[in-house]
């Protein structure tokens, strides 16, 4: 979501035949809290039985309205203040919404407010909501139930990870949350269609920012009735309803036929959350959509494969990395960092373990993004040079121990990581441990900053380098993972957050970049490619490069095959 984050269970070649962010990528804040029940989102296990995908066997599958897609189990809670990874904000952005949306071009849209106006200082947003918006039960949607979601997420009895860093922009958010306000102040209710928010200084990407799961409206109602369950059936504005989830095995979200931009053309969507190969099960016919595997990608491209017709390919607002707590040895020493960025060989790993189906990522913001520089560049292979630095280096010779962790159930460490492993040791003789973490406990720790080394990965929460750049390395961020800490760095976002002019904005952001990536607090490895299948009978399906609602549009045709 980052967030939107990912979890980086960090096997790529899973990522390719899976679902976007899954290749050990995880969000970055994390989700959830010490919830109990966060790796069910939680959502105890579906008694009932469930309901059978139509026409799962043969040509079936086009028959009826159930679009089947592969999925995975949520890491946090289904509660949009606690999102914070791409595997749970999958079906948060169907099942709620907020002010303003993205659509599938990346563009803010009205989505609960059907207009707003800025003042002329730009530091005053008044919007006004739609006559026809409901809860889930059928309740009528008012500016109160806008400014209750905004005090709940403010509200540090909650802990939301991500409130902070995606409203914090709003007057008042920042005292509730630090214990200093009993009511966010920047958030007025005038009457029961209009709300005003009031920022603490202007903002170009403000209005991005909102359609960040964290801002969207929630029933405080529900909440306050049962606070501990309200998320096994939670009474969202979005276009679907959770109707099952049964960990493991699958989600089931059905259409929402008072939508306020008009009810779905699909009954349900079924993510399938197991039962083995999603490349095979898409060739049996018991999924819509499913992912080219890496080996047979080179036919699918060049028209000689069956599947060449059903393929979608997209490149992802996302970069895979390795992120290095500067706080700890040895990482502390920026000539360590270096070393260690310049004994990767990323091309290399791409083309043998990956079947040259990601892009070798050369900076930290992906090349999609507007306002990207290509002349902004991280360190590329250099194990000379490596050497060197190593040796100049405070730990040469006495380098403490390295353990890298990455979210994963333990077995084997992916092939990546073993490759980047034996490169530090082959290069320069470090030794790094490899230890996979739970999922959800990942991202706890990942938050708490207890780790020394990462294997991480970052997915737009909205099209801006603020969210790349400004949210993960300026030091006061809630986000800022790394502990990294540049005055200089600082400066230079701080500036750009202020600036209302795009193309001088752009360029603060890359003066910022280039001396983040000279610092090397992270090691940018991949921007992710997703090869995509999309059977023909599916209609409207967005290949879009980051995690939005997406299900509304899309329909099933029969005669499409």
């Amino acid at each position: 979501m980052s967030n939107k984050t990912l979890l980086l269970l960090m096997g790529f070649v899973a990522f390719l035949i899976l679902v976007v962010g899954v290749i050990g990528v995880v969000a970055i804040a994390g989700g959830g809290g010490d919830d109990t029940n966060a790796s069910t989102g939680g959502i105890p296990k579906a008694t009932a039985k469930p309901k059978s995908s139509s026409g799962s066997g043969g040509g079936g599958i086009c028959q009826g309205k159930s679009l089947i897609v592969p999925g995975n189990d949520p890491t946090s809670q289904l509660d949009p203040i606690q999102v914070a990874d791409v595997d749970t904000s999958v079906y948060i952005y169907e099942i709620f919404s907020g002010l303003v949306t993205l659509d599938k071009d990346l563009k803010v849209q009205p989505d609960l407010a059907k207009s707003w106006e800025v003042s002329a200082d730009g530091k005053m947003y008044t919007f006004t909501l739609r006559d026809n918006i409901l809860f889930h039960d059928n309740r009528r949607v008012t500016a109160k139930d806008v400014k209750d979601s905004i005090e709940r997420a403010a509200d540090p009895k909650n802990a939301s990870p991500t409130v902070k860093a995606y409203l914090g922009d709003i007057v008042g958010i920042n005292d509730k949350f630090d214990g200093k306000a009993k009511e966010v102040s920047g958030v007025t209710v005038v009457d029961d269609k209009t709300v005003r928010i009031q920022l603490i200084e202007p903002a170009d990407f403000f209005l991005a920012e909102l359609t960040y799961p964290v801002s969207f409206v929630v029933d405080v109602q529900q909440i306050a009735k049962d606070p501990l369950n309200w998320t096994r059936k939670p009474n969202g504005t979005g276009p679907f309803k959770l109707a099952e989830f049964s960990p493991t095995q699958r989600i089931r979200l059905v259409k929402n036929d008072n939508f306020y931009l008009g009810a779905p053309k699909l009954d349900e969507v079924v993510f399938e959350l197991g039962g083995g190969s999603i490349s095979t099960r898409y060739e049996n016919n018991e999924l819509h959509i499913g992912f080219v595997p890496p080996q047979e990608l080179a036919s699918v491209k060049d028209g000689s494969s069956p599947l060449a017709k059903d393929y979608k390919p997209g490149n992802e607002l996302a970069v895979f990395y390795i992120t290095l707590n500067t706080k700890q040895p040895p990482f502390d020493d920026p000539k360590v960092r270096q070393a260690l960025a310049m004994s990767i060989d990323k091309e290399n790993i791409n083309e043998v373990l990956l079947y040259g189906t990601q892009r070798v990522a050369t900076s930290f913001a992906p090349p999609d993004m507007p306002g990207y520089d290509k002349s902004v560049r991280g360190y590329g292979y250099d194990p000379a040079r490596a050497k060197q630095l190593l040796s100049e280096s405070k730990y040469a010779g006495k380098m403490p121990r390295i353990v890298m962790n990455y979210g994963g159930s333990g077995g084997s460490s992916p092939d990546i990581l073993v490759a980047i492993q034996k490169g530090w040791q082959d290069t320069l003789g470090v030794t790094v441990e490899l230890q996979a973490v739970d999922p959800a406990a990942y991202l706890r720790e990942q938050r708490r900053g207890t780790f020394q080394m990462l294997s991480d990965g970052w997915s737009a929460d909205y099209p801006d380098l603020e969210d790349f750049t400004g949210k993960l390395f300026r030091s006061d961020s809630t986000l800022n993972l790394t502990k990294y800490v540049n005055a200089a760095v600082d400066a230079l976002l701080q500036q750009a957050r202020r600036e209302t002019d795009r193309t001088k904005r752009n360029g603060l952001y890359a003066q910022a970049e280039q001396k983040i990536l000279d610092d090397a607090p992270v090691i940018p490895l991949f921007w992710p490619v997703t090869h995509t299948l999309v059977k023909p009978c599916v209609k409207d399906y967005p290949i879009a490069s980051m995690t939005i609602e997406r299900y509304r549009t899309v329909d099933i045709d029969p005669k499409g095959n």
